[in-house]
């Protein structure tokens, strides 16, 4: 009998938990993060006999949890590519709502301004005409300023970003920790069994820990769970919690980087690709700032054109036109890493706009030398110089000058066009100050043979006119002189020079046609031409003229090139965006139809669990009463 009752009483002892935890599953199916559980059975040893071995009833094993590590990896990783790209698409979004209407307007603004000098050029006294004109130079820069505040603003919301997301993270990983000893704890006493509520808990906050940031993990022996971000990082290893920090970036104070307690300051921005904190600081590498030296490149070309043509021309006062537009100038920053006295200036070389790119660069002094580095594709770039103001470091467009003692591995970054935009602004409100006028007035001898003809006059660093009257005379087709000076040979598009100083040449004229040897023109000042509009004609179509890319893109061209690409870049971001949803959802659907609640299921489990209790105690009744039986028919024997 006693076998009959011990088996039955197992019977009630495990079908009762196996009820308890379904009803437990049905409780919580609606409870995110979430693991279905089962009751594990196992027959009883049965106990040594001499005749054939009857089963001791059943014993519980443990209660399992439905989990697949994989499939938890695999939705975890697609929840930090969903993170990061929601980041991501939240800015380029927004950058090209900002760039779609302010630099969108600033396209018009440029075909305004372009079409003044066109309305001065039919009139070049008109005192309404010009001041027309300084009034759409004036929308042309707060069209460009109003872009970049805006693009600037996203910076600072970037920083508020990583900072929220980096105290998330901390406070994630402490949770984590914290659960770490309780489940190490129970699991022991329990025999090995974990504590699979703590245990959900804890892949709930791993899973939450993914959309911030990439993450990986491995467990303990002890049930310990360790957690990894970016490509490695602990953040929770074997009891010892490693705080993420804000540190400033070593070129920029206002822009944080990542780092930890243990990193001693130094960033680990490079290793975070992933999660919302990673779609952040893409956001500024891949999109905000590129935006912003985009819109600088810009500004730097349309104030270095227009002003060039206005130092070309003559004002309504007989003057070489002043400056029309400011720009914020290039600059080039110390790492505060360095150790070095060294400090550097950074300007555009004469003729540099046209190798002028958007790109920041990387200038290090390593074992005494220097080399430079494109800092948005990490490419090499070649340069010629030392460093040194007799011979500068010279490469697309710049030129850069170190002094004091730089130490080996000190680094600059040299940002071409970041703060041009920010310093864009118009310097003339006189509107007698305009030139439109051509500076210089050439005459061809009557007795020129040749089709030449001599133009274009330019003037590159704002110098006043040459003095006096010059006679250009040409040896030969290709050779030129200057007064009766030494022949020397036409540059390049057919230019010869009108004088020089210690930068360079200043003014030049081009020459069109074909010169017969011994043809002569005289140069002379146009002063007092106030009727003139070669200067504004040539100021109008610089529309059309290029500026950028060795000569090949004009401003307007170069605009329109900014917001065509912002929009394309938003639109691969929601693409990649909508695709990674997808990715994410069927994750999350491979990991509940492993660990989610079955309703059903459970139901039939319930019915099942049930009838095998209602069958136990069954078994037990009838035990009960064969043990009566027995008992009473001992009592009647010796009664």
């Amino acid at each position: 009998m006693s076998d009959l009752f011990s088996i039955s009483l197992s019977a009630l002892q495990a079908f009762q938990t196996a009820i308890s935890v379904t009803s437990n599953n049905i409780a919580n199916a609606n409870t995110p993060g979430y693991a279905d559980e089962s009751v594990e059975l196992t027959s009883a040893v049965p106990e040594a006999s001499t005749s054939a071995p009857i089963g001791d009833g059943v014993d519980i094993v443990g209660i399992n949890r439905a989990f697949s590590q994989v499939s938890e990896n695999q939705y975890n990783t697609s929840q930090s590519g969903l993170g990061q790209l929601n980041s991501l698409q939240t800015y380029t979004n927004q950058i090209d709502n900002i760039v779609g209407t302010t630099a969108g307007g600033l396209t018009t603004a440029l075909q305004n301004f372009y079409n003044g000098w066109s309305t001065v050029a039919n009139d070049p006294t008109s005192t309404a005409a010009r001041q027309t004109l300084i009034g759409q130079a004036q929308s042309v820069a707060d069209s460009i300023q109003s872009t970049n505040s805006q693009l600037q603003a996203l910076n600072t919301d970037v920083n508020s970003g990583i900072t929220s997301d980096v105290k998330q993270i901390n406070s994630i990983g402490a949770s984590i920790s914290t659960l770490n000893q309780q489940i190490v704890v129970a699991t022991a006493q329990a025999g090995g069994q974990a504590p699979n509520d703590l245990v959900d808990q804890r892949d709930a906050l791993v899973s939450n820990l993914a959309q911030l940031v990439g993450v990986s993990t491995t467990t303990d022996s002890n049930g310990a769970l360790n957690v990894f971000i970016g490509n490695g990082q602990p953040l929770v290893l074997q009891g010892v919690t490693t705080t993420l920090t804000t540190v400033p970036n070593q070129y920029n104070a206002s822009q944080l980087e990542i780092s930890t307690s243990t990193n001693g300051g130094n960033a680990i921005s490079s290793e975070i690709t992933s999660g919302d904190l990673g779609g952040l600081l893409a956001a500024r590498t891949q999109a905000i700032d590129p935006a912003i030296n985009q819109l600088g490149q810009i500004a730097t070309a349309l104030s270095t054109s227009a002003n060039s043509q206005q130092n070309s021309g003559l004002d309504l006062n007989g003057q070489p036109g002043a400056n029309l537009f400011s720009v914020g100038a290039p600059q080039v920053t110390a790492s505060s890493n360095n150790t070095g006295s060294a400090s550097a200036t950074v300007s555009i070389a004469p003729g540099g706009v046209a190798s002028l790119t958007p790109d920041n660069y990387t200038l290090e002094y390593l074992n005494g030398a220097y080399s430079l580095t494109d800092a948005t594709t990490g490419s090499t770039v070649a340069f010629t110089g030392t460093g040194t103001a007799a011979n500068p470091i010279t490469a697309d467009g710049l030129s850069i000058v170190v002094t004091g003692a730089p130490s080996s591995g000190d680094k600059f970054l040299v940002q071409p066009t970041a703060n041009a935009a920010g310093g864009f602004g118009v310097t003339l409100s006189n509107p007698s100050q305009l030139a439109a006028a051509a500076a210089l007035q050439s005459t061809a001898a009557t007795t020129n043979a040749g089709t030449a003809t001599i133009g274009g006059f330019t003037n590159t660093d704002n110098e006043p006119l040459p003095p006096g009257t010059l006679t250009v005379t040409f040896p030969t087709a290709t050779t030129y002189s200057i007064n009766g000076g030494a022949a020397v040979a036409l540059g390049a598009n057919n230019t010869i020079s009108l004088g020089n100083n210690a930068v360079g040449n200043y003014w030049t004229a081009q020459v069109t046609g074909t010169p017969a040897a011994g043809d002569q023109f005289t140069l002379q000042s146009n002063a007092g031409a106030t009727g003139d509009n070669t200067n504004a004609l040539a100021s109008a179509n610089q529309e059309n003229l290029g500026v950028l890319s060795g000569g090949t893109i004009s401003v307007s061209s170069a605009t329109s090139a900014l917001v065509t690409g912002i929009g394309s870049q938003a639109q691969q971001v929601n693409t990649a965006q909508t695709a990674q949803t997808a990715v994410n959802t069927q994750a999350q659907q491979t990991v509940q139809s492993v660990s989610g609640v079955n309703l059903d299921q459970e139901a039939a489990n319930l019915l099942q669990w049930q009838q095998a209790y209602q069958a136990s105690a069954q078994a037990f009744t009838i035990g009960n009463s064969t043990f009566t039986t027995f008992m009473d028919s001992i009592n009647g024997t010796y009664s």
